[in-house]
């Protein structure tokens, strides 16, 4: 079959025309070689037509200013500004540039569509760039928690070295949006968004007005104006503007809805209590009573005696309440004063009562002299001394009903650096000497004396060998902390202790109010008698071959003494007292010198 000539003349139209377009294509590939397409622009630059120098030239002035202008962020008043260098942003010119120059040139037969649409269709490039993610990241994060806050009042404080009154006026909440901040700079660094925009954020109202805090700054500066004189009785303390700042602090009432001036209990003690306390503090007196130290009968009896109430005379020295300084009180006051902006106040103190009050003194005045003994001493010796000091330490010592007396609390360890003196003390079963020896002659006297007033006696021990100046069986010795004289007061009232002494005697009183009509002692003979042993030992303190005596030798013994007390209420109570005496050895010291 033969093509008809109407055939041959379409193939070779279309031959015609499919070469012309293969003519017009190879003339737009001549034409555009080496350059960026028409209709191209990078980040809103035409680069049509321009080779990769000229795109380079033509984009170098967006890439240094992208590069250098700065993000800002709004808020508030204030002005945060990112550069971008402090997050290594950067844009890669020969990426972008050679991005540019690659539309229409990724390939064949795409290439033909995009370079013939390149004739009419515009088409804008980004540029490459880049920024290390963590550097933004931390500068979000650091600018945020700068802005965010919580919900504020205001505050106002005072500088004590200034007096200046700082005030920070009330905020409501912000809380920034960290990753819509951090969407929003991406947008701004690759210009799909504005470089300068108000950081996003939550917030919420502030709660009160500015007035609040105005009102209490200038309560505060009126508070610290001058100084403040507090008084109690004759005594002031003047508290220094500075120590004033010190004290006060400025917080939000109970509704929170105004600021007030508060001086709290931490700031009084820390800055006014130890002074206050030094001002204004007065240790109270109980009432004391009064006696002559010579009792108005003399009692001395060693053997069978009874011991009868003497009326006497006892006066009352009244009791005088003291004050204390109280932190929690005056942190009270004090803060009234400086919201009043006060310059001077009566102090308000805690009253201390006394232990014994006038009234109950009175109460309990010793009518009688309930017990009374006297011992003897050889005038001259070193004892005597520690003997009569101890006496004056123990003179006048009250005795509260149902309370308790001791020799070692009153005068705790008889030293030497108190004043007592070395003298004679039994020690292991030898007489040496010690500071405050010879005032176990204390302790027997005033056992006596407790003895024949009928009391509770608690603790006592008898010398471990028999001294003859003692009532046998009926005597007490001394030795700090472990060996003590105590008694408890039992009767209706007070008991005042009262000592004497003289040259050669030690006397020992109890005023009470009488639990007895009579106390009795009755003494039984000395029972299961032991011999003393001598000690024989040498010293180079002699010359060989003479001796003497350093101690005496005694026999030890048992005797039983029966206390008998003749109650007021006419009951009777019996006490047997058993008491165990050591032989003394004997010791000789022979000379070896």
């Amino acid at each position: 079959m033969f093509d008809s000539p109407r055939r041959r003349v379409l193939a070779m139209t279309l031959g015609g025309l499919v070469a012309v377009v293969l003519l017009l294509l190879a003339a737009l590939w001549v034409v555009q070689r080496g350059q960026v397409l028409p209709n191209t622009s990078v980040a809103g630059v035409d680069v049509s037509g321009l080779d990769e120098q000229e795109t380079r030239s033509r984009l170098a002035g967006l890439v240094e200013e992208r590069e250098d202008q700065p993000i800002v962020l709004r808020f508030e008043d204030e002005v945060y500004e990112l550069d971008p260098a402090g997050i290594d942003f950067g844009i890669d010119l020969d990426a972008t540039v050679q991005g540019a120059m690659a539309r229409g040139r990724t390939g064949l037969p795409g290439d033909i569509a995009e370079r013939v649409r390149s004739l009419w269709r515009e088409r804008d490039l980004d540029v490459v760039d880049g920024w290390d993610d963590d550097e933004l990241d931390d500068w979000v994060t650091t600018t945020a928690d700068d802005i965010d806050r919580e919900e504020s009042v205001g505050s106002v404080s005072i500088d004590p070295e200034t007096l200046e009154v700082d005030e920070q006026l009330p905020h409501g909440m912000a809380q920034v949006r960290r990753d819509g901040t951090r969407e929003q700079i991406v947008a701004g660094l690759t210009d799909e968004g504005p470089r300068d925009f108000d950081l996003p954020a939550d917030t919420t109202e502030q709660p009160v007005e500015d007035r609040v805090v105005t009102d209490a700054a200038e309560q505060a500066r009126a508070a610290v104006d001058g100084p403040l004189v507090l008084r109690v009785g004759d005594s002031s303390l003047t508290v220094e503007p500075a120590d004033l700042a010190r004290l006060i602090r400025v917080r939000p009432t109970s509704d929170e809805e105004e600021l007030e001036l508060v001086v709290t209990q931490d700031t009084v003690d820390e800055t006014l209590t130890d002074r206050a306390s030094a001002t204004f503090d007065l240790a109270p007196r109980s009432a004391a009573y009064t006696a002559g130290r010579t009792p108005p009968v003399q009692f001395d009896e060693a053997g069978d005696a009874t011991f009868s109430p003497v009326s006497a005379s006892v006066g009352i020295e009244p009791a005088r309440d003291g004050r204390r300084f109280d932190p929690e009180m005056a942190a009270a006051q004090l803060t009234e004063l400086v919201r009043d902006a006060a310059r001077e106040a009566q102090l308000r103190v805690e009253t201390v009562e006394a232990d014994l009050p006038t009234g109950e003194a009175e109460a309990q005045r010793p009518s009688h002299l309930i017990g009374t003994f006297t011992t003897y001493y050889q005038a001259g010796q070193v004892r005597n001394a520690n003997i009569q000091l101890l006496a004056d330490v123990v003179n006048g010592t009250t005795v509260p009903r149902g309370g308790q007396f001791s020799i070692n609390d009153i005068s705790g360890a008889r030293s030497c650096e108190k004043g007592y003196e070395p003298a004679g003390t039994i020690v292991r079963g030898e007489l040496v000497d010690t500071c405050g020896g010879g005032t176990s002659q204390f302790g027997t006297t005033t056992f006596n004396a407790a003895f024949f007033a009928g009391v509770q006696l608690d603790q006592w021990r008898a010398h471990s060998w028999y001294i003859s100046r003692y009532p046998m069986g009926r005597e007490a010795t001394l030795s700090f902390p472990e060996l003590d004289v105590r008694f408890t007061n039992n009767t209706g009232g007070a008991i005042l202790v009262t000592t004497a002494h003289t040259d050669t005697s030690v006397t020992v009183s109890l005023y009470g109010q009488p639990i007895a009509d009579a106390v009795t002692a009755r003494h039984g003979e000395p029972t299961n008698e032991r011999s003393y042993e001598t000690e024989t030992r040498t010293t180079d303190d002699l010359p060989q071959g003479q001796e003497q005596v350093v101690q005496s030798g005694a026999d030890g013994f048992s005797v039983r003494v029966t206390r008998v007390v003749e109650r007021t209420d006419g009951s009777t109570d019996e006490q047997t007292i058993d008491t165990v005496y050591q032989p003394q050895t004997r010791i000789i010291e022979r000379g070896t010198s």
